[in-house]
């Protein structure tokens, strides 16, 4: 029987005036069963039988309260993102001092509080808004309500970036990813100490003229690691191969000049293809019809999406070492003009390589080989913060969570107004970028 054979009681919708004490609490378990699931298995993994299970009822039962997977899914999008929008228009008064400062960690420190109490939504939330993706619009809507309202908030605040819409995605970017690491790879550093250390690095962005004292002294984020709902490690970098590990097989070794082209051809439509439909909605189909090839010709240099998907993280990983290997020469020489174009260069690859980055960060372990793209990566951004982060900080901000930021900035910012009506341009985002990099990542 398909989802459509069933047909849900319109008076148990979730505003509904006639769903009664049994009905709203029999819609909450399921809505609490399928965020347990989407947990453990991910949305893309998730069935309405698992959730079904998971809430101690029946497939017949669940229709009656939710069309389906998704409309279960967008509901809780609609909860967790309407406790956020909550806080958000109760923000006090933004800026430079101790007041200003204040204000902006009590905002932060309860936001990340209610992304601990909906953590496995925000997480699923992430994976499956790929482009062309059902749930894209709403994500993108959600984006559209924070930065026209924090924007205002920031315009008020009279901050030194303009445009303030800009401003307010880049936080929205910082936000959802350094909550996502946090919760999903589990870095080290306790979850107040990494909340306190966004907290500063968010306030030298947009206020530089914050003293230095402020930030030591009036950091005051009511923030306990207790209660934190389980989260299993939905992401791969959780278990990344030891470095020194044997380099793997190329896809290109043995092959002829003909047949190298050939594979060239179908990684350079699989590209679009992942970057577009993310790794788990891609297939095979897809690929040979964007590169204009027939299965069999797939067939005889690849077996199926996971090959292709590791061939492309080591074209990746290629392209992106030499870049951070680059990156360390702005410990010693500050050039401007030379970051500017270091972060056109790599937005150019993050564009290219977007599905590849999302799978690294965001899908569940398909191959060990996939991954050793990722940790070499890992390492060389490491190092490269190591070198540009310069002397131990007076606030709190230390060398592991600007790593972090740094990794959010780059792979997940130019994502975050994707589909909005704030969309920024490349240029812009490059600005910003670089904005950020010099008021908080470089010393001084």
């Amino acid at each position: 029987m398909s989802d459509l054979d069933h047909q849900r009681r319109a008076s148990y919708g979730p505003t509904s005036p006639t769903v009664g004490a049994r009905g709203a609490i029999t819609r909450r378990q399921i809505a609490n069963a399928a965020l347990r699931c989407f947990t453990t298995k991910g949305y893309y993994g998730t069935s309405i039988d698992d959730i079904a299970r998971m809430a101690s009822t029946s497939r017949a039962t669940l229709y009656q309260y939710f069309e389906g997977k998704e409309s279960i899914f967008i509901e809780l999008i609609e909860e967790s993102g309407t406790a956020l929008a909550r806080e958000l228009r109760h923000i006090s008064p933004l800026g430079p001092d101790a007041d200003g400062y204040a204000a902006l960690c009590r905002w932060l420190g309860e936001s990340c509080r209610i992304y601990d109490t909906y953590a496995p939504m925000f997480i699923e939330w992430t994976n499956v808004t790929t482009a062309l993706g059902s749930l894209h619009g709403q994500v993108a809507g959600y984006v559209d309500f924070h930065v026209k309202h924090f924007s205002t908030v920031l315009q008020s605040a009279g901050i030194e970036v303009e445009p303030a819409e800009v401003a307010a995605i880049v936080v929205l970017g910082l936000f959802t990813r350094f909550n996502y690491i946090r919760h999903v790879y589990r870095p080290g550093p306790s979850d107040l100490h990494m909340i306190q250390s966004l907290s500063c690095a968010v306030q030298r962005y947009l206020f530089p003229a914050t003293p230095e004292s402020v930030l030591i002294g009036g950091l005051r984020v009511d923030h306990s690691d207790d209660g934190r709902p389980p989260v299993t490690k939905m992401g791969p970098l959780g278990e990344l191969p030891p470095r020194g590990r044997p380099a793997p097989r190329s896809v290109f070794d043995g092959l002829s000049e003909q047949a190298a082209g050939t594979v060239l051809q179908l990684l350079g439509a699989a590209e679009h293809v992942f970057a577009v439909h993310g790794y788990q909605g891609a297939n095979i189909d897809q690929i040979i019809t964007e590169a204009g090839l027939s299965r069999g010709t797939f067939y005889r240099y690849f077996t199926n999406t996971t090959e292709v998907i590791v061939a492309l993280s080591q074209q990746a990983s290629a392209a992106m070492i030499p870049l951070f290997e680059e990156f360390e020469r702005f410990g010693t020489d500050r050039d401007p003009e030379a970051l500017h174009e270091w972060l056109h260069r790599f937005l150019v690859i993050q564009r290219r390589y977007a599905g590849v980055m999302r799978t690294w960060t965001e899908g569940f372990p398909v191959d060990a080989s996939l991954l050793a793209g990722a940790a070499d990566v890992v390492a060389a951004m490491s190092e490269a913060i190591e070198a540009t982060f310069g002397p131990p900080r007076p606030y709190p901000l230390d060398r592991r969570a600007a790593g972090m930021l740094l990794s959010a900035l780059l792979e997940h910012v130019p994502n975050e107004g994707s589909g909005s009506h704030h969309e920024p341009t490349d240029e812009r985002i490059v600005k910003e970028q670089q904005r950020f990099i010099e008021r908080v990542l470089f010393p001084g």
